[in-house]
């Protein structure tokens, strides 16, 4: 047996080589060399703790993602996509340009002695910026429309201040904190927990997975109160300048809607506006208030306006001499048994001033001097001539007027 083994034994020796030739020739043919490129596999970035200790947050200007060249046995390399490999930058190992290299390997351990990896653009860089904390009042913000006859009054939010960390640039643009409420259709108080949402200028949400906020939501509290109409009065005060008077007095709205606890309703049912000074002026006034001065503590504005517009008019003074005859001047409490007859003076004159509209139209008729005879006696009697109280008019009486008291004859 051992003979016939080794007979031909270098012909059998060239078949195994022929054999083991032709297995290499096929394996290469069917499951041949090649190279393909796998795109977008994400970059974790490890040792990020070095920025921190540096009080630094960075961010991914470029190199969020890497591809990379696979070459190997094609029956391996064509199954293979991004999840199979891990890419990762060590941040401690960041150069001075803010650039740190990209390393990429196999998930699989296995896969590490059957393809070979290569990449073209293997660097992340980095921006860095100062890393800041801040504190933030935040403001509850009511959205829907409350029942007919109510409106939110106050609105707070627990915890009212929070802190807010992250790049300074992003931080900067803060400008608002608000949690969110639903009023719609509210009649009494309203307690819910809302999101916490940073707004910038505009009143846009900001967005920045580098913001860390202390706390995601609030609790926000909603006080609901009854409204009410009341009746807004203006008073002016002080004096016009000589020779002038204030012709009218004109105001919008005369009325507005207060919201308050329905106790401190009852105790309200208007506002006076008292503190609009005309002193030593010649000429109109157009001013505004803001009514919301004039409210008493535990009232509110139940409107979106909140000016009260007036308009004070002053017109000059104009005078105007009317003629009054003695039979124009009418006596009361005269006695009887007596004849009264008046006389006038010959410089006798009476002369009125005011507002020119209102003066044009004055008689004698309108002004009705009157002569009170109760007190007078026998003879004759000097006395004062009462005009009727207009307002705006003012009289000056020139002259003198006597009444002559005598004893009717039989």
């Amino acid at each position: 047996m051992k003979n016939k083994f080794f007979n031909n034994f270098g012909y059998k020796i060239l078949a195994v080589f022929f054999a083991i030739l032709l297995w290499l020739i096929v394996i290469n043919i069917t499951d041949y060399s090649i190279t393909v490129t796998i795109e977008d596999i994400p970059v974790e970035q490890i040792n990020t703790d070095v920025l921190d200790e540096l009080d630094q947050i960075y961010d991914v200007v470029k190199g969020g993602t890497v591809d990379i060249e696979v070459k190997g046995r094609r029956s391996i390399v064509n199954d293979l996509k991004s999840d199979d490999f891990y890419a990762y930058a060590d941040l401690s190992q960041m150069s001075i340009t803010n650039s740190v290299q990209v390393n990429v390997e196999p998930k699989r351990r296995s896969l590490s002695d059957e393809i070979t990896i290569s990449c073209s653009d293997n660097m992340i860089q980095l921006s860095l910026e100062d890393k800041v904390s801040e504190q933030f009042p935040v403001r509850v913000v009511t959205v829907g429309n409350t029942k007919s006859g109510y409106t939110v009054g106050d609105a707070y939010a627990t915890p009212n201040i929070i802190t807010i960390e992250g790049p300074k640039s992003a931080v900067d643009k803060i400008t608002d904190v608000v949690v969110t409420v639903n009023v719609a259709n509210a009649s009494e108080d309203i307690t819910a927990v809302g999101n916490i949402v940073i707004l910038d200028a505009y009143g846009e949400e900001i967005t920045n997975d580098k913001i860390v906020i202390s706390q995601d939501t609030a609790d926000a509290n909603v006080v609901i109160y009854p409204v009410k109409t009341i009746d807004v009065n203006v008073e002016i005060k002080g004096t016009v300048m000589d020779g002038y008077a204030v012709s009218e007095v004109a105001y919008q709205p005369k009325t507005i809607d207060v919201a308050g606890s329905e106790e401190e309703l009852e105790n309200i049912e208007d506002i006076n506006i008292n503190n609009i000074s005309v002193s030593g002026m010649n000429e109109s006034l157009q001013t505004t208030v803001n009514v919301s001065d004039y409210l008493p503590d535990g009232i509110i504005l139940a409107q979106q306006l909140s000016d009260i517009a007036i308009t004070v008019d002053i017109e000059k003074v104009t005078s105007k001499q009317i003629n009054i005859a003695a039979s124009d001047i009418t006596l009361t409490g005269k006695q009887s048994g007596y004849e009264y007859e008046v006389e006038l003076s010959k410089d006798f004159k009476v002369e009125i001033s005011g507002l020119e509209n209102i003066i044009t139209d004055m008689t004698v008729t309108i002004i009705k001097p009157v002569i009170n005879c109760t007190d007078l006696s026998e003879g004759t009697n000097t006395v004062d001539i009462k005009f009727a109280d207009i307002d705006g008019i003012k009289y000056d009486v020139t002259g003198s007027v006597t009444v002559n008291v005598t004893v009717k004859e039989e």
